[in-house]
């Protein structure tokens, strides 16, 4: 166990050291000062013209569909392609695996850094959001807290299957930037097929990124939780399983 966390330590570092990551962290933040601004600008303008009251400040639930679906997943892919694919291709995987770490957790290492990352980008997104609700006078109720704080931690489910996904499509990539081409291309085309193939919403685990809102709202039946949890679970068994396996056989 103490390799595996000392693995770990090594890749986020490594995740850290990019300035890119950190810049992009304070990008999302901004996304959100930014939508505060312009939503006060809105709504004061709407209340002059019509009275209208329009509650544009974004909240943590409301920013969280955005952040999920978009930017999250990119930084993801980013993360893991230059984790795996670039260490891959500039010879510097060699170096990671002359230590004594057994491939498989050097693997997982690599995966947890970039789920990490995504919780740590999701906890300040909702840090700032809380802030700027307090602020524009759209406090959350202790209730609400609770349903958002929920909320985001039921997503690092998904975006972890996710992370799985991306870290397997990578050991199979030569360069960092035809990898990210890739990852965004599958992973828009799973976003697109159950709008035209409803029945592959069930079956696509993309389609279970926003599975917060069925458990924080009114809960399906047993069994219908049961099969959702298996479905996720499965697919996170079948990434995994077929990356530590290549990732183990492959020659770097």
């Amino acid at each position: 166990m103490h390799t595996f966390f000392a693995s770990y330590r090594n890749e986020w570092d490594k995740l850290l050291r990019r300035k890119k990551y950190i810049v992009f962290l304070f990008i999302g933040l901004i996304i959100c000062l930014l939508w505060a601004g312009l939503g006060q600008l809105i709504a004061n303008f709407a209340s002059r013209q019509g009275g209208l009251s329009l509650a544009l400040t974004p909240t943590p639930m409301g920013a969280l569909p955005f952040f999920l679906q978009v930017l999250v997943p990119f930084l993801m892919f980013m993360g893991v392609s230059d984790l795996i694919t670039v260490e891959g291709s500039d010879s510097t995987m060699k170096s990671v695996l002359c230590r004594p770490v057994e491939r498989w957790k050097v693997y997982f290492s690599k995966i947890l850094a970039v789920v990490t990352y995504a919780a740590l980008y999701l906890a300040c997104v909702f840090i700032v959001c809380a802030v700027l609700g307090q602020i524009f006078g759209k406090s959350l109720s202790f209730s609400e807290v609770l349903t958002a704080l929920a909320s985001y931690a039921l997503t690092l489910v998904p975006l972890a299957i996710l992370a799985a996904f991306a870290a397997l499509v990578a050991l199979f990539g030569r360069s960092g930037t035809l990898t990210m081409f890739l990852l965004l291309m599958l992973y828009v085309m799973l976003n697109v097929l159950p709008v035209f193939f409803p029945i592959l919403t069930e079956m696509l685990f993309t389609s279970y990124l926003g599975w917060h809102r069925l458990w924080i709202g009114a809960l399906p039946s047993a069994a219908k939780l049961i099969h959702m949890l298996l479905i996720v679970l499965g697919y996170g068994v079948v990434f995994f399983t077929a990356g530590s396996l290549l990732y183990d056989k492959k020659g770097y």
